[in-house]
């Protein structure tokens, strides 16, 4: 009898017991993965902004470098990039929209394009009347997105104003790039601003 007892299961309170410490662990399994995955997430959506920063900072770059006219126009919401008159033979091509594709001389079809938002979207559209191409989504959802792009003429002095002057440029224009994250409810939206000078090809 005494040995049928010393083998005798557990106890009823002991099962409790030990389900209440299960739960516990788990849950704290459960929060633990969730609070890795929001983080996971987060850092995803701002690898992507930064990728989209990077294609657009790029892209507008490479166009008003080689511009030889540039405007800012509708209070600062359109950006047209002029080329210079070329040929196959001297070497300078035109300008074109970022992943377009060229004519039978190699350069590109369009004499002008413009970086402009509609929407959802910021689009570049060739002067030739082509079909505008996206280049990035605007106002993603509840991410990290770009929330606005807009353009600011570079004085001929070289004096920085603090309004967004539009109009001709004859050296550069300001991007000024509002994103947010909306995975941050106490965050609000922020700027990024960059230089974009042109080269005088003349």
């Amino acid at each position: 009898m005494n040995n049928q007892h010393r083998q005798r299961g557990f106890t009823l309170i002991e099962m409790m017991i030990s389900m209440f410490l299960g739960l516990i662990i788990l849950g704290g399994t459960i929060t633990a993965y969730q609070a890795i995955s929001s983080v996971s997430e987060q850092r995803d959506n701002n690898y992507k902004l930064q990728d989209e920063l990077m294609y657009i900072h790029r892209a507008l770059a490479s166009s008003v470098k080689v511009a030889k006219e540039i405007e800012v126009s509708d209070e600062g919401s359109r950006l047209t990039l002029t080329s210079f008159n070329s040929t196959a033979s001297d070497g300078i091509k035109k300008i074109k929209c970022p992943g377009a594709g060229a004519d039978q001389n190699g350069q590109s079809s369009a004499g002008s394009v413009s970086y402009y938002a509609d929407g959802a979207d910021f689009l570049c559209q060739p002067g030739n009347g082509a079909k505008s191409k996206k280049i990035v989504n605007l106002s993603s959802g509840n991410v990290a997105g770009i929330e606005s792009i807009q353009f600011c003429r570079l004085s001929a002095t070289g004096e920085d104003t603090k309004e967004c002057e539009t109009g001709q440029s004859p050296r550069g224009v300001v991007v000024v790039i509002n994103y947010y994250d909306h995975g941050c409810e106490e965050c609000s939206s922020k700027s990024v601003s960059f230089h974009l000078a042109k080269r005088d090809l003349t």
